[in-house]
């Protein structure tokens, strides 16, 4: 299933209060089907979609039915603090956007430019259809994005405007604070996920093309314009990931350091194979 494949949302933002919650439950959407359902049956709970609501006045009774659940809670705030150096503050007081966003009958063109516009983002997936992104003062998104015309990456804004310019709906809150203590572990094992999701397809694309080089029937200067393809790519990824680091202080070193090594090994194999056919 691709993310414009995903469940609709509402047409209309609903309001985050000063006395209420954003809550994303986290999961496969089986998981999560008792506890929206109890969720929903309590007042001032308002479902955006699956696994995405806003809790007006949350209290005792939405905490024990959450207890059981894996989920990230956010409030609304105004400040915009400054970025924390040491990493084991790494998402003490930090702010946040979150992005929804559904297609209605997506066409093949809409899903893969979404999957694309998703590789490009500075944000992490939560769940389908539901992109966290870090919030920055404007200085410090200059010193590591770029200014605008020079990004490589996008945030959240630029992300929710091109899901609309593509035909979808997109939603978007800002200038929130997660608020349960252990959402922060959650949003750990969503950037594994999210560098799973980036580095999986490529790598298995590499496997394939180190195939391909062993085939005589196929040219290999077909071969070599698929490696340059794809190491593209992953210079792309390099630099997302790169900069994650600055951004989320999440080390993706090790993995990149993976497909890299894949990389130059598939590139040695077409050299030792066009050596090998004499061309």
């Amino acid at each position: 299933m691709t993310e414009a494949s995903i469940d609709e949302i509402a047409l209309a933002k609903p309001k985050l209060k000063s006395d209420s919650r954003l809550v994303i439950l986290l999961g496969l959407p089986e998981g999560i089907k008792d506890t929206s359902k109890k969720l929903m049956s309590l007042a001032g709970v308002e479902k955006v979609r699956r696994g995405l609501f806003i809790v007006q006045g949350y209290s005792e009774s939405h905490e024990a039915i959450l207890q059981s659940q894996s989920f990230v809670s956010f409030i609304k705030t105004r400040e915009i603090p400054k970025t924390r150096k040491r990493l084991e503050d790494e998402y003490s007081d930090r702010v946040f956007s979150v992005v929804s966003f559904s297609y209605s009958n997506p066409t093949a063109q809409q899903k893969k430019r979404v999957e694309r516009l998703i590789k490009k983002t500075t944000g992490i997936r939560l769940r389908p259809g539901l992109i966290l992104f870090p919030l920055l003062r404007a200085k410090e998104q200059r010193r590591v994005l770029g200014s605008e015309d020079e990004r490589i990456l996008i945030d959240s804004n630029d992300f929710s405007r091109l899901i609309r310019e593509n035909g979808g709906i997109a939603l978007r809150w800002t200038r929130l604070r997660i608020i349960n203590l252990d959402g922060a572990n959650h949003l750990k094992h969503a950037f594994e996920q999210t560098l799973s999701r980036d580095l999986t397809p490529l790598e298995e694309k590499i496997r394939v093309l180190r195939e391909m080089s062993r085939d005589v029937a196929i040219p290999l200067m077909n071969v070599k314009k698929n490696y340059t393809v794809l190491s593209h790519s992953f210079r792309e990824l390099k630099t997302k990931w790169m900069t994650a680091r600055q951004l989320w202080f999440y080390d993706a070193e090790k993995d990149l350091k993976r497909t890299y090594n894949m990389l130059i090994n598939t590139r040695r194999a077409i050299v030792s194979e066009e050596i090998r056919r004499g061309q």
